[in-house]
């Protein structure tokens, strides 16, 4: 089982975006994958049109969940929103407040993905989410601010790991919003991966207005527009996903 977290600085870089849609692909591929919506917003649970009654914010509380088959092979853990809010004001008065969420998942097996859709910025729960993930994938808009948000993230996972005994490490940096007709995105990215170089997704997702509409209508990009360049984009995300994993995950789901 390989346990990751989506995680951004800013918002609004398309982090909730390629969590459904990431999680929806490798389903579609035949992986079992969970998605634990780690975020106030709840986007996770509306994109899916999902509402747990035994929510996040509950199975940190007391270790009582719901988790929701979104789709085929595809599960979800609704944040609960103002519950999660709750929780994590809770977490903050006990002694195991930063390892809170990997205790509560230590038994979860019969999945072959964790998907955690952080919030932005440093929470407490994001703090968690890194913790328990193996590693992380940090969506990266392609706009000015592109490469301090990515160094703010990076610096956030690695003061995270120093702190506790997380082997955490980053996946890759995904770009996201990428206008091929605009200089800057065409600068932005040129610079990061020259920068960041082997720490970069070879993926680029596109400017889509397909990709913006379909959460609208509960649907992931493969359901709303299966044809249109998002889908084709996160296509070719679950592809490099599983080319990056594909030794830990040539065996049956729960061993």
């Amino acid at each position: 089982m390989r346990k990751i977290a989506i995680l951004a600085s800013d918002p609004g870089t398309g982090k909730t975006t390629t969590a459904i849609n990431l999680a929806h692909g490798l389903a579609l591929c035949g992986k079992r994958v969970l998605i634990v919506d780690c975020d106030v917003r709840r986007n996770v649970g509306f994109a899916f049109d999902v509402r747990g009654e035994k929510t996040l914010g509950d199975f940190l509380e007391r270790g009582e969940v719901d988790v929701i088959e979104a789709r085929k092979n595809l599960f979800v853990i609704d944040s609960g929103g103002r519950k999660l809010a709750e929780a994590e004001a809770g977490l903050a008065r006990t002694s195991n407040r930063q390892q809170r969420l990997g205790l509560a998942l230590k038994n979860l097996h019969g999945c072959d993905v964790v998907l955690c859709d952080c919030p932005p910025g440093i929470t407490l729960i994001s703090i968690n989410a890194i913790n328990f993930a193996d590693e992380v994938i940090v969506p990266v808009s392609m706009d000015r601010i592109a490469q301090a948000g990515a160094r703010q993230t990076m610096q956030m996972i690695d003061e995270v790991s120093a702190s506790s005994s997380s082997r955490t490490t980053l996946m890759g940096f995904l770009p996201t919003f990428y206008d091929e007709r605009a200089r800057l995105s065409q600068t932005v990215l040129e610079t990061m991966r020259e920068r960041f170089r082997g720490d970069m997704f070879t993926t680029t997702i596109r400017v889509s207005s397909s990709l913006r509409e379909a959460p609208g209508f509960q649907q992931t990009i493969f359901e709303y527009s299966p044809k249109s360049g998002g889908a084709y984009d996160y296509y070719q995300l679950t592809e490099e996903f599983l080319a990056r994993v594909a030794p830990e995950h040539n065996v049956p789901p729960g061993k």
